[in-house]
């Protein structure tokens, strides 16, 4: 016979089986007789871009889940890592003829989801020169292709749809429209190129005194000229001076004409600011855009070595050309005979390839290569393009590893031939420039602009 329990009787066995662990479901989400709460997970993502139609890159997380991706878009890993875990992600395989990095693909006590791994893909660019415009024996021609004349081509720049030469002897600033290789003068007037070249103004009326490093942001293109760096606005053709006095070298920092320089030379950007090789200072030199303020951001003026550090601790000779990949600097340091790293951050300097003082043209990792007088430099986020000048070459740097290989041309052998690697020709090359799928190389020995794909 079964006993009857009134309701006191009930909560008071409720309470303890609700002690004892028994009853319902836990509050945790997981089965009362499960033996734990269930493992929480979370997607990995992010996003793909420069691939090229019809080209496909395959991606791995974890050295396991793997990943095709066909189209610039954003993409998720069909697996999951539990909360806490780590994620790395990384290329399988590299699309034909394009090489793809990643950033911002690594992670550790995952508590999200993760959609900002960011996979940037570029075209590999094989060494084959063709030349754009010029016609090889100098001169300030406008026309296309061959009818056109430059005269010591030495600055170049692009925006993807055409090319912007600093043609230094002739004074003036050049554009070249990449489809056609159609030339015409923005701004300067040709043969007014000496001291008195430092009027601003609208297309013919400015004056450029050997005008030489030069960088787009797209809208704007930005010269070092004489003592000074210039502004043009590419729709008009109209010139300011934003930063130095005319005629007037020094090392001073300040804002627009209190500021001074000593043979600036190269130019680069990164939208907010200018970053210029003070040559003959022998520093790296700072230009807010915005208000035309000049600060000394690492080296020591008049003090030339080949000591890395940071800031003033660091030591250049002669440092030429300059490039960025937002976060770094990266720059020819002529004299020295290599290419040196700034992290913008810290403004830690270091040496990525060759070694102070050797001359050569070695192919290598790090020390074990050698320039003689390189030049110009361009990067397309992956890789370093060098204009190795008095070897008459173009190198190429891996950014990661600082191996070395030569491009194009052959060291020791100039000319102006058209070709393929080590059979293409070049005279003094000096600036280059890329657009991600291609490089343009003020030639300028024979007053060429070439084209490297």
């Amino acid at each position: 016979m079964f006993k009857k329990f009134n309701g006191a009787t009930m909560l008071t066995i409720a309470a303890l089986l609700s002690a004892c662990g028994g009853g319902g479901g836990g509050t945790d989400g997981s089965s009362g007789n499960s033996g734990g709460a269930a493992t929480a997970s979370f997607s990995i993502g992010g996003t793909v871009s420069g691939l090229t139609a019809g080209k496909q890159v395959v991606l791995q997380n974890n050295a396991g889940d793997s990943l095709t991706v066909s189209a610039n878009a954003a993409f998720t890993f069909a697996g999951k890592v539990n909360q806490n875990a780590s994620y790395a992600v990384t290329v399988a395989t590299q699309p034909a003829a394009q090489t793809c990095t990643v950033s911002n693909g690594t992670g550790s006590n995952v508590v999200a989801n993760i959609s900002n791994v960011a996979v940037n893909c570029v075209t590999d660019i094989a060494g084959v020169v063709t030349t754009l415009a010029g016609n090889g024996v100098g001169g300030t021609l406008d026309g296309i292709g061959v009818a056109a004349g430059f005269n010591n081509p030495v600055g170049i720049a692009t925006d993807g749809s055409n090319v912007y030469v600093s043609d230094m002897f002739s004074g003036t600033i050049r554009k070249v429209v990449i489809s056609t290789g159609a030339v015409s003068t923005l701004a300067g007037t040709p043969g007014s190129f000496g001291g008195s070249g430092t009027n601003d103004g609208i297309g013919a009326a400015a004056r450029f005194s050997y005008p030489r490093g030069l960088y787009t942001d797209g809208t704007n293109l930005y010269v070092t000229s004489d003592t000074t760096v210039r502004k043009i606005v590419i729709a008009t053709g109209a010139v300011t001076t934003l930063a130095g006095k005319a005629s007037t070298v020094g090392n001073t920092d300040g804002t627009g004409s209190t500021a001074l320089f000593n043979n600036p030379w190269g130019i680069t950007g990164d939208g907010v600011n200018l970053y210029v090789t003070d040559l003959g200072s022998h520093t790296i030199r700072k230009i807010v855009i915005a208000t035309g303020e000049v600060t000394t951001l690492v080296g020591r003026a008049g003090l030339s070595g080949s000591n890395d550090g940071y800031g003033v601790a660091a030591l250049f000779k002669e440092p030429w050309g300059i490039t960025t990949d937002k976060s770094s600097l990266y720059v020819t340091d002529s004299a020295n005979q290599t290419i040196r790293k700034i992290t913008l951050a810290t403004t830690e300097v270091t040496t990525l390839a060759g070694k102070p003082g050797v001359v050569g043209n070695s192919n290598g990792t790090g020390a074990a290569a050698s320039f003689k007088s390189p030049i110009g430099i361009a990067t397309d986020g992956t890789n370093l393009f060098v204009s190795d000048s008095d070897n008459h070459t173009l190198r190429k740097i891996v950014i990661a590893t600082g191996a070395v290989s030569t491009l194009a041309g052959t060291a020791g052998s100039l000319g102006s031939t058209d070709g393929s690697g080590a059979a293409a020709r070049f005279y003094y090359p000096f600036g280059v420039a890329t657009d991600g799928s291609s490089l343009y190389v003020a030639d300028r020995g024979y007053h060429l602009i070439r084209k490297i794909r």
